[in-house]
C-alpha cells in the first residue's frame, strides 16, 4: 500500500468506525435520557464508564506492542506473536473479571448507585468472550485492514443501538438489568464478526513461546498502565460527582461528555492510523521523518477540534436543550468549561502515541499516573467549592499541565514545533474547503 493510499484509505475507515459509533452511541444517549430518569441514567453511566475503562486497558495492554511486532514479520513469527498476546489477554482477562467480582459491592456503596453491583457481574460474563474481539481488532490494525476493523468495529455498536431505538418507539419499560444483557449479546455478535473478518490472518501455535510472551509482556504493561490510568483520569468527574454528590450530577455531566466526544473522533482516529507509521519510521531509524508525521497529524486533528471548541463555547445552552431537554440545562457551565479539552487533548493524545512509538511508554505511564494523581486532587478541592463545575476545573487543569510537560518531553527525542503544527492545522482549511467545494459541485 502506498504512502497516500495508506493515509487516505486508513483515514476514510478508522473515521467511519470513530464516526458511527460516536453517532450511534450519541443518538442512544438522547432516548436513554428520555426514557430513564436522570438517576437511573447516571447508574447506568457508570457501568458504562466502567466497561470503557476495561475495554481500553486491557486493549492498551494488547493493541501497541502486538502491532508494532507484527509489522513486517513473516508468518511464522506472527502467530508465535498472536499466540503469546492471545495468552496474555486471557490472563489479564481472567484477573478482571475476579476484581468485577470482588469489587462490585464497595463500588456500588461508594459511588451511592443502587443496582450497580448487579449490572457489573453481568458485564463480567462477556468479557471472556471478547478476548477474541479485542485481539481480532488488533490484529486488523497491525495487517492495515481498516475497512475490516470498520465493520467489526459497528457490529458492536449497531445492534446495540437498534434494541435501544426499539425499546424508545415502543415505549418498552426497559430495566437496566436488561439493558445489561443486551450489550452483551451485542458484545458477542460483534466477536463472531471479528473472526469472520480476520480469518484469513488469524494464526496461532498450540505452544506459546516465553520470549514473545515476555516481549510483549513488558511492552504491553507500560501502555496498559497508560490506557489504565487515562481512562481513570477521564473518568474522574463521574466517578467524585457519585461519590461526594449523587448520579444525578453523574448524568449532567455525562451530557457534555457526549458533547465532548466528539473531540475523541478525530483524535483517536488519527492517532491509530499514525502510531503503525510513527514506530515504523523509529524503527528504520529516521527520526526526521518521525518528527514531520507528529507535526503532520496534530495539525490535522487541531484544524477538525478548534472550529469544535468555539461552536461549544457559543452553542452550549442550545446543545444540552437539543441533546437532552430542560432537565440537563445544569450541564450547561459545565459543557462550556469542558470544550477546552478540544484545544489540548490533541496534545496530550498526539505526545503520548509518539512517545510510545520511540520506545518509551514507561515515560507516558509516568505522566498519565501523574495526571491522574494531580487530576483527582484537583477535582476533590473544586468539587467541594464549586459542586458540579468543580468536576471540570480539575480535569481540564490535569490535562493541561500534562499536555505541556509530556510535550517538551517528547521534544528531546524528536524535533517537533507546536507553530508547525498550527500552521498546518491552518493550511489544512483551504484543502477542506476545496473539496468540499467539489463535492458539491458534483
Amino acid at each position: 500500500m502506498t504512502d497516500k493510499k495508506y493515509w487516505l484509505t486508513g483515514g476514510f475507515f478508522t473515521m467511519m468506525h470513530r464516526g458511527v459509533d460516536f453517532l450511534l452511541g450519541f443518538i442512544g444517549f438522547m432516548l436513554l435520557v428520555r426514557v430513564f430518569s436522570p438517576e437511573e441514567f447516571g447508574i447506568w453511566v457508570l457501568l458504562i464508564t466502567i466497561v470503557s475503562i476495561i475495554d481500553m486497558a486491557r486493549n492498551g495492554f494488547i493493541q501497541n506492542g502486538m502491532i508494532k511486532f507484527l509489522v513486517g514479520k513473516e508468518d511464522a513469527i506472527q502467530a508465535k506473536i498472536q499466540t503469546a498476546s492471545i495468552w496474555l489477554n486471557a490472563a489479564l482477562t481472567l484477573l478482571m473479571v475476579l476484581l468485577l467480582w470482588i469489587l462490585a459491592r464497595p463500588l456500588e456503596q461508594l459511588l451511592n448507585a443502587e443496582g450497580l453491583a448487579d449490572l457489573v457481574k453481568i458485564h463480567s460474563l462477556i468479557l471472556p468472550v471478547l478476548i477474541f474481539h479485542t485481539h481480532n481488532m488488533v490484529l486488523m490494525q497491525a495487517k492495515y485492514d481498516f475497512k475490516a476493523y470498520f465493520l467489526a468495529g459497528i457490529s458492536k455498536s449497531l445492534p446495540f443501538f437498534l434494541v435501544i431505538l426499539f425499546a424508545y418507539l415502543i415505549d418498552s419499560k426497559l430495566s437496566l438489568i436488561e439493558l445489561a444483557w443486551y450489550q452483551n449479546l451485542a458484545f458477542l455478535l460483534a466477536t463472531f464478526m471479528s473472526m469472520y473478518q480476520v480469518r484469513n490472518y488469524f494464526k496461532l501455535r498450540l505452544k506459546v513461546e516465553k520470549y514473545w510472551l515476555g516481549i510483549i509482556f513488558h511492552f504491553g504493561k507500560f501502555v496498559f498502565g497508560t490506557n489504565l490510568v487515562s481512562m481513570l483520569t477521564n473518568s474522574l468527574d463521574k466517578f467524585l460527582l457519585g461519590a461526594l454528590l449523587s448520579p444525578v450530577q453523574v448524568a449532567m455531566a455525562n451530557t457534555a461528555g457526549r458533547v465532548m466526544n466528539m473531540v475523541e473522533i478525530p483524535v483517536n482516529s488519527i492517532a491509530s492510523i499514525s502510531y503503525p507509521k510513527a514506530a515504523e519510521a523509529h524503527d528504520k531509524k529516521q527520526p526526521v521523518l518521525v518528527g514531520e508525521i507528529y507535526e503532520k497529524t496534530l495539525g490535522m486533528m487541531l484544524s477538525l477540534t478548534a472550529p469544535f471548541w468555539l461552536f461549544c463555547i457559543i452553542f452550549a445552552h442550545y446543545i444540552v436543550l437539543l441533546i437532552a431537554g430542560e432537565a440537563y440545562l445544569e450541564a450547561v457551565p459545565f459543557l462550556r468549561i469542558m470544550a477546552f479539552l478540544a484545544l489540548i487533548k490533541p496534545f496530550d493524545r498526539q505526545s503520548g502515541v509518539f512517545l510510545d512509538a520511540i520506545g518509551k511508554p514507561f515515560i507516558n505511564m509516568i505522566m498519565v499516573f501523574g495526571t491522574f494523581v494531580y487530576g483527582a486532587a484537583f477535582s476533590w478541592f473544586f468539587i467541594k467549592w464549586f459542586g458540579l463545575l468543580g468536576a471540570a476545573y480539575g480535569l481540564v487543569l490535569a490535562l493541561l499541565i500534562t499536555a505541556i510537560v509530556k510535550h517538551v518531553i517528547l521534544n528531546k527525542f524528536i524535533d517537533v514545533s507546536l507553530g508547525k503544527c498550527w500552521i498546518k492545522a491552518i493550511q489544512n482549511y483551504p484543502i477542506m474547503l476545496k473539496t468540499l467545494r467539489d463535492k458539491i459541485k458534483k
